[in-house]
């Protein structure tokens, strides 16, 4: 009799404790326990709605909070992952208000959410799904936004990052070349023609310099030393007869490698016009100083505005030559136009009447067109440059 009544009083007491901490001192109460089915409470819900299943704390069969549910990356359903007394109230685990767990019963602390659901922020893409389809979590789908960042916190099979997404900062540098072959020398002063196009050499001054003619398009190379004033190019000349809106839209192609250069260099596009006499420089890349206000010679140029063309923006900038060698003589005065991109680059397409427009706009008048070619100017320099791709084209 006396056994019968502690095994009674026993038998109370472990009930009351029952209660109190879940019917199941081990924690690890049953398989089913925790979140419930359907106790997702997206890691912040306030009522841990699931609790349905775990009504059942009282007498220990739903165990822990589902031991194997799993959020994201640090798979932990919340704080504690338990559902216990508080069941973990929709605060993480949602086990529900009677708290389907013993105090031990952990939510699966770390189990991943997903195998392949990677997080949002860990990639250049950055547009993968964060939490996929939030894995299915076996502690009710908890879905944990706190943990679904995490770059291992997988959070679906689904969750893949974006096939688009772009690195961003993806390399600028112009494909590379095949090296220019054979060719024709000229180490004078001269012009000619040659698979199409018009090639000039022009040089004054001090030093020495070559350039040489490949005959695949505009391409040339150049080398030259202790220049005083050294310019080689190559493409189109015309008959002096037309406006460049009356020859057509004129552009450009070009890549280039310079080494070892000093002083002033311009590469770009160069030409002039008649009627009136223009000097004109589109100049896409330059070694030392970006060309601006103050000319060669250290006279002033005055600033006529600013252009956008191909992506870029060029400051446009003109100059007077008093007495200066010219194509129509030895002294002439006349106006120099210069557009100056305000990054330089060693290749890409130019666009040249959108200079001319972007000229003609700002008031700068044009004559007709006498050549639009390909340039390496250089001054007070020593250096070398291969143009492995060069075209002038009019449409």
């Amino acid at each position: 009799m006396f056994w019968n009544q502690r095994r009674f009083v026993i038998a109370a007491t472990a009930c009351v404790l029952a209660f109190a901490w879940g019917c199941g001192g081990s924690g690890t109460g049953g398989a089913s326990g925790g979140a419930g089915s359907s106790g997702s409470a997206a890691g912040n819900a306030t009522s841990g709605s699931s609790g349905v299943t775990g009504g059942s704390a009282a007498s220990g069969a739903s165990g822990a909070g589902a031991s194997g549910g799993t959020s994201a990356a640090s798979g932990a359903a919340g704080t504690s992952g338990t559902a216990g007394s508080s069941g973990a109230s929709g605060s993480s685990s949602g086990a529900g208000s009677s708290g389907a767990a013993g105090t031990g019963g952990s939510a699966g602390t770390s189990g991943a959410g997903g195998s392949t659901g990677t997080a949002a922020g860990t990639s250049t893409g950055g547009s993968g799904t964060a939490s996929g389809a939030s894995g299915n979590n076996d502690a009710g789908s908890i879905t944990d936004a706190a943990s679904s960042g995490s770059s291992s916190g997988t959070a679906g099979s689904s969750g893949a990052i974006d096939a688009g997404g772009d690195a961003g900062g993806a390399s600028s540098a112009c494909p590379s070349a095949t090296p220019l072959t054979g060719g024709t020398q000229i180490c004078a002063a001269m012009k000619g023609t040659q698979s199409g196009y018009a090639y000039e050499l022009y040089e004054s001054g001090s030093g020495s310099g070559c350039m040489t003619i490949y005959g695949v398009d505009a391409t040339f190379s150049a080398t030259w030393t202790n220049v005083g004033d050294f310019l080689a190019r190559n493409g189109l000349g015309f008959d002096e007869t037309k406006t460049p809106d009356q020859i057509g839209t004129i552009s450009s192609d070009f890549a280039e490698t310079k080494t070892g250069n000093t002083g002033l260099v311009y590469i770009g596009i160069y030409g002039w016009t008649v009627n009136p006499l223009r000097e004109y420089y589109i100049i896409d890349d330059w070694e030392g100083t970006q060309p601006g206000d103050t000319a060669s010679d250290g006279t002033p140029r005055t600033k006529a505005g600013t252009i956008t063309v191909d992506g870029d923006t060029y400051d446009v900038w003109t100059h007077t030559q008093t007495n200066k060698p010219a194509i129509t003589g030895s002294s002439e005065t006349f106006d120099q136009y210069f557009s100056v991109r305000s990054t330089a680059r060693q290749c890409g397409h130019i666009s040249i009447s959108q200079h001319f427009d972007g000229w003609i706009g700002l008031g700068l008048q044009l004559g007709d067109l006498e050549e639009a070619k390909v340039l390496l100017e250089a001054q007070s320099s020593t250096g070398t440059i291969a143009f492995t791709t060069a075209t002038v084209v009019v449409q």
